[in-house]
């Protein structure tokens, strides 16, 4: 298997589950058909920016770093979007978000960082954002989720 499948099978694993030893990452891989190392599992670990991050029990498990990044992100985005939106439009692939005066560049800024696959690109003014997202299932699929973060 190519390094960069092995990586890709990887990344799966760990986005789908709480892995936290080298050990445990091999067996899943194995359980995937992918046959590796310690030594190259760790390679694998120092090439991918993974990193041990703590669970919300506690317990650690590895984390693309980028991940990491992107929580804080999508926190971020929650809180401004839940202290600034007061309404939410769907115009068949456009969403368009009003905020309180002022607000819509902040929540422009962390939906860019977060950067979910359904949104195509951004525009912002001062109390618009404009999401053209990539088809009206995403488009509905992001209000949903705008709308989750609200309540």
């Amino acid at each position: 298997m190519k390094k960069t499948d092995r990586q890709r099978v990887i990344r799966q694993l760990i986005s789908q589950y709480e892995i936290e030893t080298q050990d445990e990452l091999i067996t899943h891989l194995e359980a995937q058909g992918v046959h590796a190392t310690q030594a190259t599992v760790s390679r694998d670990i120092r090439e991918m920016s993974i990193v041990k991050t703590h669970t919300s029990d506690g317990r650690v498990k590895y984390a693309i770093f980028s991940q990491i990044q992107t929580s804080s992100s999508e926190n971020k985005l929650k809180e401004s979007v839940k202290d600034s939106v007061v309404r939410i439009e769907r115009v068949q692939f456009v969403v368009i978000l009003h905020t309180e005066m002022g607000n819509a560049d902040v929540v422009t800024n962390f939906l860019d960082e977060v950067s979910y696959p359904e949104v195509a690109g951004t525009v912002s003014g001062v109390d618009t954002v404009i999401i053209v997202t990539r088809s009206e299932a995403a488009a509905q699929s992001f209000v949903q989720r705008i709308e989750a973060m609200i309540n």
